[in-house]
């Protein structure tokens, strides 16, 4: 079947064109195609019958129904893990990318809340990333990103994982790999990668990442020789030794002059030390029974040969450490030279580093943007016993910790941070996030306003510490303070992308009394994010009460329930929009649905306590001002408004 659609004639009804038949179908979308069947041979095709024609493309398009469900996973309404092996063996896929295997997990009370949270993840993963999103089923999905690098990769798995995480889920595990036109004729091998990818990030932590390629590619642990006989080696001189030194060099060369060979380096180092081999552009130098003061001494004479040797050109690095050290083995030593190594490479060429606390603190980032966060905090810790209270290494452990679900020791961290130092920006924020996880909200406010205290007034506040601190404004009742915090986040650079923003902005109008900027904040937020159930009901709400249409209004209300009905805020602001066109009826069964999913919700129970007085019912009306007093999130505008309905109650 095959043909130059654009140069067929428009028609509805199925035709033979050129020896060729023809049958436009309709699709449920309302999107036109056609099927073309070429290579029949004439004389049937006169044969067929008009009304025959028109059975059989009602036959096809059942059929074609049939197949293209069998590619749909129906709860996300995604296509599904067969659709993926399929696209990725199609000649469209010829260029290379990166496939990410994403395994997401929530907690809602019932089945059908965790089917409506797992459709909002699915809308929220193709807005975000505006590529091919698949189902695996069971929360986990698949996307196909179209970059070239490693780095761009993984920056994205980052982002997605922020984005999520700020949706309130509780586990983003991401797994990902290079997918190249040859490996896509090997799906069931390139498919076993991509789940061996995922498997290893869940091992890693609530939100651990592993790129499987970067595995495999290099040694089973990223610091340590590749030449197994170079340790041995090691292992014959070092054997009955209390003490050594180990130095590696790293020759960095530059265009224009040639390698230095092994010959050279071994007579570099005669009188420096024992010259052990090489690898690569490493040579090792073990410094045998050498006292911690003496190296620095050794260190100089290695690079003093050196240059005598091979001359001024000839750049080198050095990555030196010492055993005994900590609970590091003998055979853990070349490891520590080459993380010191990859300490220097951050402060220059020909630089030497003495393995310590910073190069554990390097090391343990590096992990940590691998994704692997146990082995970083294994870093981190031991950086501070060789550096107790280092204020880097303990903000680095803290956030490690919290991204292993472990917020109690984290505080901690930050807390012994703020003890050396009161006005530590990181620690300062970083403790804020974790007493709002454990829901400890008045000082998470205090954490976040002290740290929006300490940036200079030229530093742009970051997104994270003005959306945690505008939202807690906003729950504590404070909401002049939270509009001019989410005004502040609007003059960031890339912040009109952001439809998270545009919601809060378009709740905290709301309740500042600007509902026209209200409209347009909820309307740019949908434009971001057409599936956004809360800005769906925020503007519903909104269209009702400023008599924008009702009928629309509602309707916006209730395709926001029908995205997430287990959210109580849609229930409520349903009611209101009932109760401000007169329907006490329907905005009384909304209120209730809206308590029934949370008893303390205190918009809710205010709500209910009007329409009581509506209907006359005040010993109800009462009942309901006084538990919304009692509630303990109850903000001092929402217990102003129940004291005074209270106070209306006894006059009356």
């Amino acid at each position: 079947m095959s043909a130059n659609l654009s140069q067929l004639p428009i028609f509805s009804d199925p035709r033979i064109v050129d020896d060729r038949l023809i049958l436009p179908l309709e699709l449920p979308s309302k999107e036109c195609v056609a099927v073309v069947i070429s290579d029949v041979d004439p004389a049937l095709l006169r044969k067929m019958s008009a009304s025959w024609l028109r059975e059989m493309r009602t036959t096809l398009l059942q059929e074609l129904q049939l197949v293209h469900w069998g590619y749909i996973d129906p709860e996300a309404e995604l296509y599904n893990r067969r659709a993926a092996m399929v696209y990725l063996q199609e000649p469209p896929f010829g260029h290379p990318g990166f496939f990410l295997l994403l395994n997401t997990v929530f907690h809602r009370r019932t089945a059908a809340g965790n089917l409506q949270k797992l459709r909002e993840i699915a809308d929220l993963l193709q807005v975000l990333t505006q590529t091919h999103c698949f189902s695996f089923g069971y929360g986990v999905f698949g996307l196909l990103l179209p970059v070239e690098s490693r780095e761009e990769a993984l920056k994205t798995a980052h982002y997605l994982q922020h984005q999520l995480k700020r949706e309130g889920l509780s586990r983003v595990q991401i797994g990902f790999a290079q997918v190249t036109e040859c490996e896509s004729q090997a799906l069931p091998n390139v498919f076993e990668k991509f789940w061996r990818s995922l498997t290893i990030a869940e091992k890693r932590g609530p939100f651990g990442l592993c790129d499987i390629d970067a595995i495999d590619e290099r040694l089973p642990h990223p610091f340590q020789l590749a030449q197994p006989k170079l340790l041995g080696k090691l292992k014959e001189y070092w054997r009955g030794l209390s003490q050594f030194t180990l130095v590696i060099i790293s020759r960095q060369l530059t265009v224009g002059h040639p390698a230095v060979g092994t010959e050279v380096l071994a007579g570099a180092s005669v009188d420096v030390g024992l010259y052990i081999g090489e690898e690569a552009n490493l040579a090792l130098i073990l410094l045998p029974e050498i006292e911690p003061g003496d190296v620095g001494q050794h260190l100089a004479s290695i690079h003093k040969k050196y240059r005598e040797c091979c001359g001024d050109d000839q750049i080198v690095a050095l990555g030196v450490a010492s055993w005994p050290c900590l609970d590091f083995n003998k055979s853990d030593i070349p490891g520590n030279c080459l993380k010191a190594l990859l300490h220097s490479s951050y402060l220059g060429q020909g630089t030497t580093v003495i393995f310590d606390h910073l190069s554990l603190n390097v090391s343990g980032d590096f992990f940590f943007e691998e994704g692997d966060y146990r082995a970083a905090i294994r870093e981190y810790r031991r950086g501070l016993r060789l550096q107790p209270g280092d204020l880097n290494l303990l903000n680095s452990l803290g956030v490690t910790l919290v991204e292993c679900g472990q917020e109690r020791l984290a505080a901690t961290c930050f807390q012994e941070a703020l003890a050396k130092e009161p006005l530590n920006y990181m620690a300062l924020v970083n403790l804020g996030h974790v007493q709002l996880t454990l829901g400890i909200r008045e000082l998470a406010l205090e954490c976040f306003e002290q740290a929006y205290l300490v940036l200079d007034q030229a530093t742009a506040a970051p997104q994270e510490l003005l959306l945690s601190m505008g939202k807690l404004y906003a729950e504590f009742g404070d909401h002049a303070k939270a509009l001019a915090v989410f005004e502040h986040w609007r003059t960031s650079p890339g912040s009109e992308k952001e439809f998270i923003l545009h919601r809060l902005l378009g709740q905290s109008y709301l309740e500042n009394g600007q509902p026209e900027e209200a409209i347009k904040a909820c309307q740019r937020a949908l434009q971001l994010f057409p599936q956004d159930s809360i800005s769906l009901s925020t503007l519903g709400l909104l269209y009702v009460e400023q008599g924008e249409g009702d009928d629309v209004g509602l309707t916006l209300c209730r395709k926001a329930l029908a995205l997430d009905n287990f959210n109580p805020d849609h229930w409520c602001r349903l009611s209101r929009a009932l109760l401000h066109i007169g329907d006490h009826n329907g905005a009384l069964g909304a209120v209730r649905q809206c308590l029934q999913l949370r008893r303390s919700h205190v918009e809710g129970l205010l709500l209910l306590g009007r329409i009581c007085l509506l209907r006359k019912w005040k010993k109800r009306a009462e009942r309901c001002f006084l538990q919304a007093v009692a509630v303990k999130g109850c903000t001092e505008p929402q217990a102003v408004f129940a004291r005074k309905s209270l106070a209306a109650l006894v006059i009356s």
